[in-house]
């Protein structure tokens, strides 16, 4: 190539250069001078939430907002140290399969609490289900064979959680979702027995599914149950049903057999046993409270039930809801026989601790002389 052929190759390529370099200058500088693209409000169409572009993920400069589920979500039961993941429903009720377990279980710590010979006579006891949801009720009887066995309706069930439900919540938040629930529940009480769902606030998940209102909800469930076993466990040991059930344990019952049965043996309870009762049943709950590891059982389990049907019988005298009652000696008495019971037991025990410090009757209620009623014997030392 001649000199003058390569000063004209040079030429052309420093001028290509600099065309490219003019060029990309042109471009970056109309590049920022032209708008970005507005976004729509709600993102554009088909980009995830978090891209560039896409749906916002939450208003700007705010945290989420802790506890409430995503639209047309099912909230989470919490996870709570120490109790099983299928206790609870995701609206905070008690399971039906899980109070049934829960109730067996202590039924059996009750029997296993029992002195000797009372054991020996109860512990082959069966705990059985009547799956009528309608009647509510519990009761010590025996199938046509006279075998003994202790019964709990689904209505009974039913009726312990919604009262463990609503105390526990109103203990919690400072509600009054009880009474309130009573006063509905008592004008349905017409004719036939309804089982009315708790009020709406109770489904709330901030309340419902709160940690300390389902830990204390389960307390009151066990301490309830406990009552409610331990005091048909009694009728068996202390021999309140006579002659129509001495075929000894392992009864067995249909589906629908509670009316029945309660027929049955009805003429064989009167005031004074179902008194003896209730102290024997308060008694054998403390007992067994004392093995459990965390919570000591106490008997404000027991004191909620006499007190949630003593209101719905004031509410309406006609509600066949508690139609096992008119069976009991009046409310009024069976709540002094209970605090009376577990004052004497808890002077007989004196190191021991029960309830939770301070509701129904925590090892800071006080040790009151125990008076009597006539009629009704004092609670005799284990």
């Amino acid at each position: 190539m001649s000199v003058r052929s390569f000063r004209k190759v040079l030429g052309r390529s420093l001028l290509g250069m600099a065309a490219l370099v003019t060029g990309a200058i042109f471009v970056s500088s109309a590049a920022a001078q032209v708008p970005p693209i507005p976004v729509p409000p709600g993102g554009i169409p088909g980009l995830p939430p978090g891209v560039p572009g896409g749906a916002p993920t939450g208003v700007p400069g705010l945290p989420p907002i802790p506890g409430i589920p995503a639209p047309g979500g099912t909230p989470a039961v919490p996870n709570i140290p120490g109790m099983p993941a299928t206790l609870f429903s995701p609206t905070g009720s008690l399971l039906m399969p899980a109070m049934k377990d829960e109730t067996k279980k202590i039924y059996q710590k009750e029997i296993d609490a029992l002195a000797a010979t009372k054991k020996s006579q109860v512990e082959k006891i069966p705990l059985l289900t009547d799956s009528s949801k309608e009647e509510v009720n519990a009761f010590a009887g025996c199938d046509d064979s006279g075998k003994t066995f202790v019964v709990l309706t689904e209505g009974m069930y039913q009726m312990l959680d919604l009262m463990s439900q609503c105390r526990a919540t109103d203990e919690t938040f400072g509600t009054n979702y009880c009474d309130e629930y009573l006063k509905e529940l008592a004008k349905q009480q017409e004719g036939k027995a309804k089982i009315l769902p708790l009020p709406p606030g109770l489904l709330d998940p901030t309340k419902s599914l709160d940690q300390k209102k389902l830990k204390r909800q389960r307390q009151l469930f066990q301490e309830a149950a406990g009552y409610v076993v331990g005091h048909e466990l009694a009728h068996h040991y202390m021999g309140h049903l006579g002659s129509a059930c001495t075929g000894g344990p392992g009864g067995t019952m249909k589906p629908g057999d509670a009316v029945k049965l309660i027929k049955k043996v009805v003429p064989a309870v009167n005031q004074i046993n179902e008194s003896q009762s209730d102290s024997e049943g308060i008694k054998n709950l403390l007992d067994a409270g004392q093995n459990e590891a965390d919570y000591k059982w106490s008997e404000a389990g027991g004191l909620m039930v006499i007190e949630f049907f003593k209101k719905l019988r004031d509410l309406n005298p006609s509600s066949v809801l508690f139609t096992f009652m008119k069976t009991h000696p009046e409310p009024e008495v069976r709540v002094f026989v209970v605090k009376q019971t577990a004052n004497l037991w808890r002077m007989q025990h004196p190191g021991a601790v029960t309830g939770n410090g301070g509701t129904g009757g925590g090892p800071t209620a006080p040790k009151l002389p125990i008076p009597t009623i006539p009629g009704i014997p004092a609670p005799a030392p284990k």
